[in-house]
């Protein structure tokens, strides 16, 4: 830990404690873990796939497709000639982990890219004749535009259509749009005709038609024979709707521009707010704002919950939904359905907890946290959670057990992760509340309490360990701190979180000084098909007498766009 937040402490064992809460695993059966394995969007055919230490191997067919069974806790390895190896330790809760591997490099501290003028023949052979490329993105790899497929350019689509449904409605032959905007493909017998067409925007599944700016389509492909859209498994019966819209595009051109990858030293201000980031908006919370009365929506989201019921998001933004409307009790009965429903998944029950918390439920948020400690009893981020949820409920003697309980299953701090998390939030009780608690510990704290303090403590914690981020923190003098939470950029850090067990990280600011601190993040995925639920706690004036906290859930769906989450400055200190 750094000098500053170095305290000397004698712990003495709990007996009766350590015996109820200990980090010991419960013995674990294996369980099936499938997915794609990719290199730059295309598959990655027979590499092979192994679970470290053991026998048990198998290998990616012709789609870069595999499953393998494998034990929780132990590690799965993916190796292919001339990509880097990836290494991912294998939790509770993993059903579905797609792999993206990179070219071995010895080099790539900097990286200069440089543009070069194509020919028309050069054109050709990237896009295809007459600007349609040859091959599409997809959330299942690059797929061909030929066969039985139909393209459209987004400029040729109906710009007055009410929704995307409408505006391809007649362009492509065998299509058939039903009054909610489902597509159905009447194109022989290669399909199931009596099921609608999945959507596939960005690399992003959707069951049902999805929100879309007309006028931010660059193009479309509508795959139609089972040949083409196998990849996608049993979801995909009724055929699938490929949409690239105009931001990916060019994202996914960006790299024909000159540009030097390396320290950059001045904020580009290219975050977009997160109040202003384009999202597609499920059809239940539509038809949830369109209803006239709470009963009628309640009603809406029982016959909703149907089709929804395995959908950890579905049962969060409802209940967001019920909250905002000031009708708790329907929120809390909303989210008493979704706690039955993941009864034994950690991550969604964190979900759970975090929405609770995000609304100021913190006796329901407790109750959660109990219920993953019971889970998960071998993860550090279970001592700290339900530690962290007692001290909200002011049970501050359970607290100091929970705390004490980590406490005792490691010789020293790294002073970095949860280390430095439980430690500190370990500390501030023990300052605050040591009148309270029979406090098993003896702290040498500065004479000097204001060492403790600072003006911004920041708080973050994500409900799965596969989610991959960026975090940029920009100061008021426009200088930005990247912070990388990926395997690739990060593999140390993301291999002692899954050793530990843990999913957040601290941050400190010692002085906000005058004007703007920009916190942003850059969201690259889960290696799922499901979003990520990433939770920010920020403490005001922490460990002085007016402290303060704001709790914020964000749903993180959009991936590969920088969006500011928080603007901090001075005037909250002084509330």
């Amino acid at each position: 830990m750094s000098a500053k937040n170095k305290r000397s402490f004698v712990i003495t064992k709990m007996g009766i404690f350590l015996l109820m809460f200990s980090m010991q695993a419960f013995a674990q059966t294996k369980q099936e873990v499938s997915g794609y394995v990719t290199s730059f969007g295309t598959p990655v055919v027979n590499a092979k796939v192994a679970v470290v230490d053991t026998d048990l191997m198998t290998a990616t067919d012709s789609k870069g497709y595999y499953t393998i069974e494998v034990t929780p806790r132990k590690e799965l390895q993916f190796s292919y000639v001339g990509l880097q190896t990836v290494t991912i330790i294998i939790e509770d809760v993993t059903r579905t982990l797609n792999v993206k591997m990179l070219p071995e490099v010895n080099d790539l501290d900097e990286v200069t890219v440089t543009a070069k003028n194509k020919n028309q023949r050069d054109f050709e052979e990237e896009y295809g004749p007459y600007g349609k490329p040859r091959r599409m993105p997809t959330a299942m790899g690059y797929i061909s535009t030929g066969g039985s497929s139909a393209y459209l350019k987004g400029a040729s689509l109906n710009q007055a259509a009410v929704d995307i449904s409408r505006a391809i409605d007649g362009r492509a032959a065998g299509l058939e749009v039903n009054s909610e905007g489902e597509i159905y493909i009447r194109s022989g017998n290669s399909i199931n005709n009596n099921v609608p067409a999945i959507w596939d925007v960005d690399g992003m599944i959707y069951k049902e038609p999805p929100f879309i700016d007309i006028s931010n389509v660059q193009d479309i492909l509508i795959l139609k024979s089972l040949s083409q859209v196998n990849r996608y498994g049993n979801m995909a019966s009724g055929g699938v709707i490929i949409v690239r819209t105009k931001g990916a595009y060019f994202a996914q051109r960006k790299e024909k521009v000159n540009k030097t990858y390396g320290n950059q030293q001045v904020y580009s201000d290219d975050a977009v707010a997160v109040e202003n980031l384009i999202t597609v908006t499920p059809d239940y919370l539509k038809d949830l704002e369109n209803s006239n009365t709470l009963e009628e929506a309640f009603t809406i989201y029982k016959e909703a919950l149907v089709t929804n019921a395995r959908d950890v998001a579905f049962y969060a933004d409802v209940a967001q939904y019920f909250y905002d409307k000031k009708a708790t009790d329907k929120a809390h009965s909303v989210l008493s359905e979704m706690e039955t429903a993941f009864e034994t998944n950690a991550e969604a029950l964190k979900v759970l907890a975090y929405t609770y918390e995000a609304n100021a439920d913190r006796e329901k948020a407790l109750s959660v946290y109990k219920k993953i400690f019971r889970l998960r009893p071998q993860y550090a981020q279970s001592y700290r959670d339900l530690g962290n949820s007692f001290a909200a409920a002011e049970n501050y003697q359970k607290a100091w057990l929970m705390y004490m309980g980590y406490m005792n299953t490691t010789d020293s701090l790294s002073g970095t992760g949860i280390d430095a998390i439980v430690y500190r939030e370990m500390e501030a009780l023990y300052f605050q509340h040591k009148d309270k608690i029979d406090a098993d510990a003896k702290f040498s704290l500065p004479e000097n309490k204001s060492e403790l303090a600072y003006d911004v403590r920041l708080v973050f914690e994500w409900n799965t360990s596969e989610a991959e981020f960026e975090l940029e923190f920009v100061n008021p003098q426009n200088q930005p701190y990247v912070v990388n939470h990926t395997l690739e950029q990060n593999p140390e850090r993301i291999r002692d979180e899954k050793l530990k067990g843990y999913t957040s990280e601290e941050f400190l600011i010692d002085d906000l000084g005058s004007g703007d601190w920009l916190v942003n993040l850059k969201y690259f995925g889960n290696k799922q098909f499901q979003p990520t639920f990433l939770k920010v706690t920020t403490y005001y004036n922490w460990q002085q007498p007016n402290q303060k906290q704001k709790v914020e859930l964000f749903k993180l769906t959009r991936q590969n766009i920088k969006m500011q989450l928080l603007k901090l400055n001075n005037r909250n200190l002084r509330y």
